[in-house]
């Protein structure tokens, strides 16, 4: 026998979740998606190892809570450095995806700081 149940979705508490008030947790919550999503396509893709990888995450989301508050001309200063690192190293996607990492943080802590 089937078991026929109707499944019910509450469009009222979707709406809630997806509101102004949870902005900062919805951007917390892409950041790390964005960030597991990162590593795995930098030890896949691109060969590094999955501490390097991570560390470099980590190291990115210290940078750019050390430079929060800092003019937006400085942060495409330090995207740049990073993109420069990476030619240095040979590494240059992998970096780019790194600078991305800190570019999705600073617009989160800017989200978070202003609620």
């Amino acid at each position: 026998m089937e078991n026929n149940k109707k499944i019910t979705v509450d469009t009222k508490a979707i709406k809630a979740f997806f509101s102004k008030d949870n902005l900062p947790m919805l951007c917390l919550i892409g950041l790390a998606i964005f960030a597991v999503a990162a590593i795995i396509a930098s030890t896949v893709a691109f060969h590094v190892s999955v501490v390097i990888a991570c560390i470099m995450v980590v190291l990115e989301a210290c940078l750019s809570a050390c430079l929060n508050r800092i003019p937006i001309w400085v942060h495409g200063l330090v995207f740049i450095a990073q993109v420069v690192c990476g030619i240095m190293a040979s590494q240059v996607p992998f970096m780019v995806l790194m600078a991305f990492i800190y570019v999705f943080a600073i617009t989160f802590l800017y989200i978070w700081s202003n609620k």
